[in-house]
């Protein structure tokens, strides 16, 4: 699993100037409290959720890197340099955008005139889905295209809760990846964040408090502590009381969900022990 979080994301919870004083400007300290922050959630996590999915991360995009469903990538260029050369189609940074020369350029001061702006630099971007995901409780007609771990599957036979694998139900169709793709090309990308939310701002205060308990665990600020866990010994709020209660199968997360085992049902420990997976065909 690689890095949910960016340095920009704890602008919606802390001020810079804040954020710096508590890891002392060392952010490879954040790093590492960002990272047991995260264990603690897939821990809670990882019964019912795809948690490699789900923390699988951002990375900043590289041409040579082959890309699948769903990675996010946050896009950037080199800096403009006075002093170089550029051809057509060369993509330049300058004052926070992206740039590409619709000339030959020969070293000197950026000039507006030879360059087409593309985009802000450091947008998100994903890779865009060639058909819907499959989902385990969707009823498939035959004929009708998914997509599963990567790969593209026909259905040949009516059936729900039975994943694409079974080549007795599915026709496997073509892998699918993106390599050496802008992410501006729309026909492969979509500009955005399709990170779940909910469990970025979870993970940004489970951080945080454990950030303030290293400086003095005595002192930590009260919105710290109803943010972790609703500053009560029952920890029935906050970050940690939503990750039990999703554990207990107590309130429902919009995150994917494992798919269980062929033929079985699945229980996720929800409160009345109701097994809510079923395999079909028709």
């Amino acid at each position: 699993m690689g890095r949910l979080l960016r340095l920009k994301d704890y602008d919606r919870a802390i001020q810079s100037d804040n954020l710096d004083q508590i890891v002392s400007s060392n952010y490879n300290l954040l790093i590492d409290v960002e990272q047991a922050a995260q264990l603690t959630m897939t821990g809670h996590l990882s019964q019912r959720y795809k948690v490699a999915e789900i923390f699988n991360g951002i990375s900043t995009y590289n041409s040579a890197v082959i890309y699948y469903g769903k990675n996010l990538v946050e896009y950037t260029e080199t800096a403009f340099s006075a002093s170089s050369s550029y051809s057509i189609g060369n993509r330049v940074v300058q004052n926070s955008k992206i740039y590409s020369a619709n000339t030959t350029i020969t070293p000197a001061a950026f000039n507006a005139a030879q360059w087409t702006l593309i985009c802000d630099d450091k947008l998100l971007f994903y890779i865009t889905l060639p058909y819907p995901e499959y989902l385990n409780d969707t009823i498939y007609d035959v004929g009708a295209y998914v997509w599963f771990e990567n790969k593209v599957y026909q259905n040949k036979i009516k059936c729900t809760g039975i994943i694409p694998s079974n080549l007795a139900y599915w026709t496997f169709d073509s892998n699918h990846s993106v390599t050496n793709v802008l992410p501006t090309d729309a026909t492969k990308w979509t500009q955005g964040d399709n990170r779940n939310q909910e469990i970025v701002q979870y993970l940004l205060d489970i951080t945080l408090y454990n950030l303030h308990c290293r400086i003095n665990p005595r002192n930590v600020p009260d919105l710290r502590k109803e943010r972790f866990d609703g500053n009560e010994p029952q920890q029935r709020g906050g970050a940690i009381g939503w990750l039990k209660n999703v554990s207990a199968g107590k309130i429902f997360a919009s995150l994917p969900e494992i798919n269980p085992e062929q033929g079985l049902s699945i229980n996720w420990g929800n409160a009345n022990g109701n097994n809510i997976a079923t395999v079909n065909t028709y």
